[in-house]
């Protein structure tokens, strides 16, 4: 008992010296003050990491003017070499075996609110929680106060496939999900919770 202590007191002392090493090696001046502004070509700087590679979004994906919320980017999640990107718009599935030249495998339109995304084993949960969401993924939205289009909750696709995703349920809920949390069953391992 008293050497796993020990050895935690060690370990918490040396991340407490690392932290105070990186902050006693912070640029200056800070690199971030006076960066040019962009849409596509905003200037950058990094501390501490590098960009190994960017990757334009696709053209379903670039609103008419910036700033447009319905074009934002939400979570990613994991699996393998793959990383899925959700995004208002819906989500997109990159190749990152070579993270210097990332592909798109997929990409999923599907117009709504939030779509953060969560991975467990073949499935892929995706939240949505605009009044606008179609359970069509249509892009037209929804005008009406009432409409049996409107979807409002978590889509469920099968992504046995990556390449080809398949939607295989949608769970309504009443205000839809903002964000998600995937919890498995300690007791069966086949089952998770949302």
């Amino acid at each position: 008992m008293i050497r796993r202590q020990s050895a935690v007191a060690i370990l918490v002392i040396a991340g407490a010296f690392a932290a105070a090493r990186a902050v006693a090696q912070q640029p200056s001046p800070d690199p971030r003050v006076g960066l040019r502004a962009g849409w596509m070509n905003a200037a950058q700087a990094a501390w501490n990491m590098r960009l190994v590679s960017t990757s334009p979004p696709p053209k379903e994906f670039i609103p008419d003017e910036p700033g447009d919320f319905g074009y934002m980017n939400s979570d990613i999640a994991f699996q393998g070499h793959y990383v899925i990107q959700g995004s208002f718009r819906g989500f997109q599935v990159w190749d990152v075996s070579d993270p210097a030249h990332p592909t798109r495998t997929t990409l999923n339109i599907c117009p709504d609110m939030q779509s953060d995304v969560s991975v467990f084993r073949n499935l892929l949960f995706v939240s949505g929680e605009s009044t606008g969401g179609r359970i069509d993924c249509g892009a037209q939205g929804i005008q009406d106060s009432v409409s049996a289009d409107r979807f409002r909750g978590i889509r469920i696709y099968d992504i046995s496939d990556l390449a080809h995703p398949k939607s295989v349920a949608g769970v309504q809920t009443c205000r839809g999900s903002h964000t998600h949390t995937v919890v498995t069953d300690p007791h069966d391992p086949g089952a998770v919770f949302i």
